[in-house]
């Protein structure tokens, strides 16, 4: 795969597992994160099993702090000469009733999951508008199209990042840049213990759960085959548009599932 393909969030989870498949397929990657010292440790995994592939380019990134993903973009700009790809992927959760989520519980997830989103889809356009080709990727979730009991604050960020996707996925078609949004389900990653711990209480997966490997495996093919959505989780699309033409229904389940 003749790509260079930029993956905020790098350090674990979905983010994690799509550089090793990328590195499986010959990408070169630009791996961005806060914890810088998992990226080396993923970049030398990489170098050790897949010699074939181009040393992946490690830089810490806040995607909450817009010079950070500016600096990235540049900073894969000045090494290998473009972005073909660019994964907004950066994310966490937090589990609260919506009147009951903090003030700053609110801005910061907003400034993470949403800015952070956008920052990478303004720096991954600027660099390839003057190309004419090029795919951004924001990683969203089943819940950007249904919220759930106390997981208002991290949906509002997940729904709010599909519509950015939906825009921009229409206004950059002229320029020969794809745009997709990816809607994974429960998957087996770092995200619930570390929504566990930022919300005080625990946050378990609903439903039947899915590898981050998957995921990845399912995204390196999105790639190769763009288009606008991907849901990783077989039936997860079909059963969330059920639920969202009979949202009193919903409710109630929800409701009685919550009680339990």
């Amino acid at each position: 795969m003749d790509k260079v393909v930029l993956i905020t969030g790098a350090s674990s989870g979905i983010g994690a597992a799509l550089a090793r498949e990328l590195a499986l397929h010959g990408a070169t990657l630009v791996l961005g994160a806060r914890r810088v010292e998992r990226l080396e440790e993923l970049a030398a995994e990489i170098r050790r099993l897949f010699p074939q592939s181009p040393a992946p380019l490690v830089q810490r990134c806040d995607v909450s702090v817009a010079a950070d993903v500016e600096a990235l973009f540049r900073a894969a700009v000045e090494r290998f000469g473009r972005v073909d790809v660019a994964v907004a992927n950066a994310g966490y959760g937090i589990k609260a009733d919506v009147h009951e989520t903090t003030e700053e519980q609110m801005r910061d997830i907003w400034q993470t999951n949403l800015m952070g989103s956008w920052y990478v889809m303004v720096q991954a356009a600027r660099v390839m508008i003057p190309r004419k080709s090029g795919h951004i990727i924001l990683v969203s979730s089943a819940i950007a199209r249904r919220s759930l009991p106390q997981m208002g604050a991290y949906a509002m960020t997940k729904a709010a990042q599909l519509s950015l996707a939906q825009s921009q996925r229409v206004e950059l078609a002229p320029h020969g840049i794809c745009v997709s949004s990816v809607h994974p389900a429960s998957t087996e990653t770092d995200f619930f213990r570390e929504a566990s711990r930022r919300s005080g209480r625990a946050v378990g997966m609903i439903g039947k759960s899915q590898s981050a490997q998957r995921v990845a495996q399912k995204m390196v093919k999105l790639i190769q085959h763009p288009r606008p959505e991907l849901w990783p989780a077989p039936g997860s699309r079909a059963a969330l548009l059920m639920a969202s033409a009979v949202p009193g229904v919903t409710d109630r389940a929800l409701s009685r599932k919550t009680k339990a």
